[in-house]
C-alpha cells in the first residue's frame, strides 16, 4: 500500500508539470503578442513621422521638377528613418497641381506572433500637402531706422537681405495669400491713422504724423482707443524729448512712413528702398505698431482675424543698438528701462495671441540688448554681423521658416 501511494503521488508530480508547461505556453504567446504590437505601434509611429516630413520636403521648393520633389521625399524619408532588416520601405509620391501626395505600403515581419500563423502586419501610411501653399501669411516687418544704421551701410544690407526674403516669399506662396507691412522706426513712428486715435485730436479725419506709444498697459495691447486720451497714440511735436534732433518732416523726407498690409509686393519694395537712417532708437514703439498691423482692429483692419486657422502671422524685428528713447511702462513716469520692459509684454502678448515673432541683433554685442531680444523671441532668434551675406542668410532661414509654417499638413 505504502509503495503504491508513493508511485501514484510520483505521477501526480509528473502531471502537474506538463499541465504547468501546457499553461506557460499561451502565457508567453500573450507576452510575445504585446512585444509585436509594441514594435508595430512604434514603426507606424515612425514611418507616419517620416512620410509627413517628406511630403512637406517635397511641397516646399518653387522651383523644381516633379522627378526631383520625387527625390528629394525619397530621400529625405529615408534620412529621417530607421531602415528595416537593412532595407528601407518604398515611399510613392503623388505630385499635383494643388498637393503632394505620399504613401507607404509595407509589412512589419513578427517575431512572436508567427507562432500563431501570424508572419507579418500590414503598415499602410498617408500623408498630403497641398502647394505651393494653403494658408496665408501676414508678415510685418519691423525695421531699425536709427542714425546707427548708417554705419557700414548697415540699411542698405538690411534692405538687400529683406528685399530677397519678399522675392522668395512671393514666389513661393500663391497670388494674394502674402501680404506683408513695414514699420520702420527710429525715436518715432511716422503714420497715417484716424485722428480720433490721437491724442489731443476727436475729429474723424486721417491724422498723419509722427508718434509716441500709448500710455501704459495701453502700449502692451492691441485694443483699440476709446474717447479716454489715456487709450490714445501721443502725438509728436518739436517739443518731444524723443525727437532724437530731428522734426517730424525729417521722417517723411526719409520715407519712413508705415505701410499697413497689402498683397502688393511691388509696393513694398519701393517703400523699403526708399527708406533712409535718422534719429534716435525705440524698440518696443516699432513692436507695439508692428502688431498693430497684424491686428484686425482699428485703427488698421488689414489683418485677418485671430481665428481664422488659414492664417498665420509672422513679426520680424530687426534692431542694431540699445534703447535709447523714454516709454511708458508700469510706473508713473517715462524712462529707457520702461521701454525693455514694455517690449517683453508686448512679445508676449503678441506670442499668446498665436503672432509668431522673430527678432534680430544686427551687428551687436550689447549682452543686455541680445538677452532683451533673445527672450523676446525664444528660439526664434538671430544675432548676425553686418556683413550682407550673414544678414541674408537670416532673412533666407526666416523665409524658410515661414512657408513651413503656412504650408501644413491637410491629412
Amino acid at each position: 500500500m505504502f509503495r503504491w501511494s508513493r508511485s501514484f503521488l510520483g505521477a501526480a508530480g509528473g502531471n502537474v508539470t506538463i499541465l504547468f508547461a501546457l499553461s506557460v505556453v499561451p502565457l508567453l504567446l500573450a507576452a510575445g503578442t504585446a512585444i509585436d504590437y509594441l514594435r508595430y505601434a512604434n514603426s507606424k509611429a515612425k514611418i507616419q513621422a517620416a512620410l509627413d516630413g517628406a511630403a512637406l520636403a517635397a511641397a516646399l521648393p518653387d522651383d523644381k521638377t516633379d522627378d526631383e520633389r520625387k527625390a528629394i521625399a525619397k530621400a529625405y524619408f529615408e534620412s529621417n528613418l530607421p531602415s528595416f532588416n537593412g532595407d528601407y520601405p518604398a515611399i510613392n509620391v503623388a505630385i499635383g497641381a494643388t498637393s503632394v501626395k505620399a504613401t507607404v505600403d509595407t509589412t512589419m515581419t513578427t517575431s512572436f506572433m508567427r507562432v500563431a500563423g501570424i508572419n507579418h502586419m500590414d503598415i499602410d501610411e498617408f500623408a498630403e500637402v497641398m502647394r505651393p501653399f494653403a494658408g496665408t501669411a501676414e508678415v510685418v516687418m519691423v525695421l531699425d531706422y536709427s542714425g546707427s544704421m548708417n554705419s557700414n551701410k548697415k540699411y542698405q544690407s538690411m534692405r538687400t537681405a529683406a528685399t530677397t526674403m519678399i522675392d522668395g516669399l512671393d514666389a513661393a506662396i500663391d497670388d494674394g495669400k502674402l501680404k506683408m507691412g513695414l514699420v520702420p522706426f527710429s525715436a518715432m513712428v511716422y503714420t497715417s491713422m484716424p485722428s480720433e486715435y490721437v491724442s489731443q485730436y476727436s475729429a474723424t479725419s486721417t491724422w498723419t504724423g509722427c508718434t509716441q506709444d500709448r500710455i501704459y498697459p495701453y502700449n502692451t495691447t492691441v485694443d483699440t482707443p476709446t474717447s479716454d486720451p489715456q487709450t490714445k497714440w501721443g502725438y509728436f511735436d518739436n517739443t518731444s524729448e524723443n525727437k532724437g534732433g530731428y522734426g517730424c518732416s525729417a521722417y517723411q523726407t526719409k520715407g519712413l512712413k508705415i505701410v499697413p498690409l497689402t498683397t502688393n509686393m511691388t509696393t513694398i519694395k519701393t517703400k523699403l528702398n526708399a527708406m533712409r537712417p535718422l534719429g534716435n532708437t525705440n524698440i518696443p514703439l516699432g513692436a507695439e505698431f508692428g502688431w498693430n498691423l497684424l491686428d484686425p482692429q482699428a485703427p488698421f483692419s488689414e489683418g485677418a482675424p485671430y481665428s481664422d486657422s488659414k492664417t498665420r502671422k509672422f513679426l520680424i524685428m530687426l534692431t542694431d543698438g540699445v534703447q535709447t528713447s523714454k516709454y511708458w511702462g508700469d510706473t508713473s513716469d517715462r524712462s529707457v528701462e520702461n521701454g525693455k520692459q514694455t517690449l517683453l509684454k508686448l512679445c508676449t502678448s503678441m506670442r499668446d495671441k498665436g503672432v509668431t515673432v522673430f527678432t534680430i541683433a544686427y551687428d551687436i554685442k550689447d549682452p543686455e540688448v541680445t538677452d532683451l531680444l533673445s527672450q523676446c523671441a525664444p528660439g526664434r532668434y538671430f544675432e548676425p554681423d553686418a556683413g550682407v551675406g550673414t544678414i541674408t542668410s537670416v532673412f533666407n532661414e526666416i523665409a524658410s521658416q515661414i512657408k513651413n509654417q503656412v504650408a501644413r499638413l491637410s491629412k
